[in-house]
């Protein structure tokens, strides 16, 4: 025990020296570890209310102070902790949950008093249970947070241009309940902060450069855009892509302009700053909370973002929705210990599927939609080379997922159901160095998605709501928290062969050996040896036909598949796969005498001649033996009646 403590001691020691160059940390990394992520309202009910399985995803209400506007489903903290068997069933190490703070809509985005914990969804106690219960668990627990905005300054009927706002202002928010503790970028000199709120703020969507100016630099062959350009990964111009390609770029409207009626902090502001600060030291001491969330990270000035992260003392991963992986890895140089990988994702719905998840050029009339082009694994793997220790602080904090709350649909809708796609991108998620994340529902096989251009267009003429982002937020209790799902099993032994291969920690290096339109192969360089990984985007009709992976570990070792725990067939630098799953190959001890048996039956006629030398050998044997047992028998026979004359003489 003595010497188990030791290196306990000697462990925690290295993580804090580690970190020490970015911040103080006060409790271990998540870095490597699994995360369930769920929104809280949506998750599951409690109470009077746990067994009503109703299907539920309403919108919030341009006026949430309504009743009924704060769209709640009545998925609560009690819920959550009812469920965690259901969660820790699938071997995940943490769970994410959205804000806690008292707001005025079902997300916590809409936040009104930071010190304290939404009624809707528990109690402050009912938070300190639920951290208590994952620690028994040995699991971890990440918190949401926003520092970037709270809750709007008015409200209105309803979304249509005409309708009619009213001014509710800063009053009653804990502890920004003043006009001077927001952002007012380009406000007139003796304007009133309720006369600019009201003539309409300045936005932050507005900061980014000219997609126009883009599309012409493209169509002329100046600029080249797409995965294959590190600092361009997407055809847009997303915040962080600058002059020549993306000229107007406003770095300070970025951060000062609003999110919508949202409204945006003065981080700059003592008062604001230091409270802000005590906000995520408060989350810590009163409800142990092992990491954060940070929302819109992109929107706050980097010098706050580092005393951010040095005030919390965990891990924090910046929501960095960039394609530009220069800028995207500033915000871990400037300060925060971890960030969603938003470039990796975005390759994700083309790499796998056949799905348009944004708009090319600044055209987002085929968001949204299904095209026939082709899926390319080339994408992804061209920005996991970019994403490399030269660029990135630490890989081992970087979010990797599939799917979300925020973006266009969940992969069961953007793969179309397919089982062979979804399994590849689960397992390159699981895989891949950092933390893989998992949005609640996927192991549901839940398919929520916003409506595009042409679903928009027909639910206007049908009158039906357009719930935008709450169709990608549905509840989850009407699946009655099923463990038989193929995506629940799937998702349970990803997580647990990872956890087996030692790959839920940070350190282990990954290495892009190969790709191809159809296929990806990298490696997991674990001190114990190679962990090879094999994924491909073919589909479900072709799912179950051997799938040729080009090149392979050495044919001269046993290498196994740990999901079949069946040995792969290594021939001639490839691997020769059964079907279309991911495939995981570790190498295991093989006997000399078993090899050079392989090696020989590598050759057919070799094969058949060493059989008929074998067989042809045994007969002579057997033929000499029979022999000679017939010349002993007559031997035998001789010596008998020498004997018996012998005897007539006597």
């Amino acid at each position: 025990m003595a010497a188990l403590s030791a290196m306990v001691r000697c462990l925690w020691l290295g993580i804090l020296l580690r970190g020490a160059d970015a911040y103080t940390a006060r409790k271990p990394s998540i870095a490597g570890k699994s995360v369930y992520f769920l929104v809280t309202d949506r998750f599951a009910r409690s109470g009077a209310n746990k067994e009503n399985y109703t299907y539920c995803d309403l919108a919030t209400s341009a006026d949430p102070l309504q009743p009924g506007g704060g769209a709640w489903c009545n998925g609560t903290l009690q819920g959550v902790i009812d469920q965690l068997d259901y969660i820790q069933g699938m071997a995940f190490d943490c769970v994410w949950i959205t804000p806690v703070v008292k707001a005025l809509d079902y997300t916590g985005y809409f936040g009104e008093d930071f010190f304290d914990v939404d009624p809707h969804i528990g109690s402050k106690e009912t938070l300190k249970e639920l951290s208590r219960q994952l620690h028994a668990r040995d699991m971890c627990l990440i918190i949401d947070i926003v520092a970037n905005h709270v809750r709007q300054m008015t409200v209105q009927p309803d979304y249509s241009p005409g309708a009619i706002k009213t001014y509710i202002g800063p009053k009653g928010i804990n502890p920004f309940d003043k006009d001077e503790y927001f952002h007012t970028y380009g406000k007139a000199a003796g304007t009133s902060f309720e006369a600019y709120v009201m003539a309409g703020v300045a936005q932050a969507s507005q900061s980014q450069g000219s997609d126009a100016v883009l599309t012409e630099r493209v169509h002329e062959g100046i600029t080249d855009c797409g995965p294959e350009n590190m600092n361009l990964t997407e055809c847009n111009c997303f915040p962080g892509n600058f002059a020549p390609d993306c000229p107007g770029a406003n770095e300070e409207l970025q951060v000062q302009g609003w999110f919508g009626q949202l409204a945006d902090l003065n981080q700059d502001h003592p008062f604001v700053r230091q409270k802000l600060l005590d906000y995520v030291k408060y989350l810590v001491e009163e409800y142990d909370a092992d990491a954060f969330r940070l929302d819109t990270a992109i929107y706050m000035k980097k010098d706050f973002l580092k005393d951010l992260q040095e005030a919390a003392g965990v891990d924090i991963l910046g929501e960095t929705t960039v394609n530009n992986i220069s800028y995207h890895a500033s915000f871990q140089k400037a300060g925060l210990s971890g960030l969603l990988n938003f470039p990796a994702f975005y390759q994700v719905h083309g790499s796998f599927c056949q799905y348009h998840l944004g708009g090319d050029l600044g055209n987002y009339h085929l968001q949204g939609a299904f095209t026939p082009a082709l899926p390319d694994l080339r994408k992804l793997a061209s920005v996991m080379q970019f994403q490399n220790p030269e660029v990135y602080p630490n890989l081992d904090l970087l979010g990797n997922f599939a799917d979300n709350h925020d973006e266009f649909a969940r992969i069961g809708y953007y793969c179309d159901a397919d089982s062979y796609r979804i399994k590849n991108a689960l397992a390159l998620m699981m895989f891949a160095r950092g933390i893989p994340i998992v949005y609640y529902g996927t192991e549901q096989g839940l398919d929520g998605h916003q409506a595009n251009v042409l679903e928009k267009d027909a639910m206007r003429k049908q009158g039906v709501e357009d719930k935008g982002q709450a169709f990608v937020r549905e509840s989850l209790w009407q699946t009655r928290y099923n463990t038989s799902t193929w995506q629940y099993q799937y998702i349970k032994m990803l997580n647990e062969k990872r956890k087996e291969l030692g790959l839920a920690k940070g350190d282990i290096d990954a290495e892009l050996v190969s790709a191809s339109n159809n296929h990806l192969i990298f490696i997991r360089n674990h001190p114990q040896g190679e962990i090879w990984v094999f994924i491909n985007n073919n589909q479900n009709w072709t799912g179950q036909s051997p799938f040729l992976y080009c090149p392979a570990p050495s044919e001269h070792e046993a290498w196994y598949d740990v999901f079949s725990e069946e040995r792969a067939y290594l021939r001639k630098g490839c691997f020769m796969a059964d079907n279309a799953e991911p495939k995981v190959l570790v190498r295991r001890v093989r006997m000399p005498a078993v090899y050079a048996v392989e090696r020989i039956s590598e050759q057919v006629w070799i094969l058949w001649v060493f059989i008929f030398l074998l067989v042809a050998s045994n007969v002579l044997l057997l033929a000499y033996a029979c022999r000679h047992r017939l010349n002993f028998s007559r031997f035998k026979v001789l010596a008998e009646d020498d004997d018996t004359s012998d005897s007539d003489k006597c």
